[in-house]
């Protein structure tokens, strides 16, 4: 029944989204990210992008709820447990991804984004940088 109630949860936030979206960043309410917030066209994009998967990934996984509930798996509830947040994860994670082709194909990225897959780290001695 997780699947189904945090689902339900991500489709409502997504439909709100939708169709009051916010119209400039803030921590409370809407998308904010780094990305997100390069230009007004970007912060309007990922609000759209980001409601969009929301309702896409809360219908994905109250569909699995109920076909969960109706298979009778309600009694695995430690694997839905430690799997259910991938269905939050899922909606951020594509939202930047849009957000980086679109900022790409405008030519906004800004120069100092780094993409986190291509972050390598080395050890440095000290404090200087590497």
């Amino acid at each position: 029944m997780i699947y189904l109630g945090c689902g339900l949860i991500l489709v409502a936030i997504g439909v709100i989204w939708l169709i009051s979206p916010a119209k400039q960043p803030n921590r409370v309410y809407g998308y904010l990210s780094y990305l997100a917030q390069v230009n007004k066209a970007s912060f309007k994009f990922a609000q759209k992008k980001a409601s969009l998967y929301n309702i896409l990934f809360g219908m994905i996984q109250t569909i699995l709820g109920i076909i969960i509930h109706l298979i009778g798996w309600d009694r695995y509830f430690l694997i839905w447990l430690l799997t259910f947040y991938l269905f939050i994860i899922f909606p951020i994670i594509w939202t930047e991804k849009s957000l980086q082709r679109f900022l790409k194909e405008n030519g906004s990225l800004p120069p100092d984004y780094v993409e986190p897959d291509q972050v390598k780290r080395t050890r440095t001695k000290g404090f200087r940088d590497k």
